[in-house]
């Protein structure tokens, strides 16, 4: 369970030669502790959240807020880590930390091989490449130049293409045509 929940921050890390997320930081194994034994002991907590709305989009937003900043982290470190080679600044490893930072859980453990992405490619990991991408190209570009405080507005950017594609996902807010 704590590969499957920090699986970003466990592979990243790793990358980077630096330590997991679950060892350096003491308010993981707590989180995960806990909702393992309210899910454990009180099994009637997931059908209260399957039955909930209110429940769902707190529980997304919360979510997809720590996956942004998770993404935004891994992907800003790993592009102060890696060294440039062939242009001025890294460009796929940061790019490729920050999308496996937001996704990694899915394919712990690593037993489970590439089936996770058998189907097609989750909305997860969608975002996670596609929020990754912009983030490191509008911070490591000119693109950026002039923008007061332009990582914290990427970062926001961000959260909310991860909250607003997560609500739409959870509660198919999908545009259908009408039949005539």
């Amino acid at each position: 369970m704590a590969m499957a929940c920090t699986g970003g921050g466990l592979i990243v890390p790793i990358f980077l030669n630096g330590m997991p997320v679950f060892i350096s930081n003491d308010a993981y194994p707590i989180a995960i502790g806990t909702s393992f034994a309210l899910l454990h002991y009180f099994p009637v907590l997931l059908d209260v959240y399957a039955h909930s709305d209110i429940l769902k989009a707190v529980v997304t937003v919360m979510y997809e807020v720590t996956r942004a900043y998770v993404v935004v982290l891994f992907t800003s470190s790993s592009a102060k880590a890696i060294s440039a080679s062939l242009f001025s600044y890294p460009i796929f490893g940061p790019i490729v930390c920050g999308a496996i930072s937001g996704v990694g859980g899915a394919f712990m453990p690593f037993s489970k091989g590439l089936d996770p992405i058998k189907d097609g490619l989750d909305y997860k990991m969608l975002t996670a490449v596609i929020g990754a991408t912009c983030y490191h190209i509008f911070i490591s570009t000119s693109l950026s130049d002039g923008c007061i405080e332009a990582k914290e507005k990427a970062h926001i950017h961000m959260t909310l293409f991860f909250v607003s594609t997560a609500l739409f996902q959870t509660f198919g807010f999908v545009l259908k045509k009408k039949k005539d």
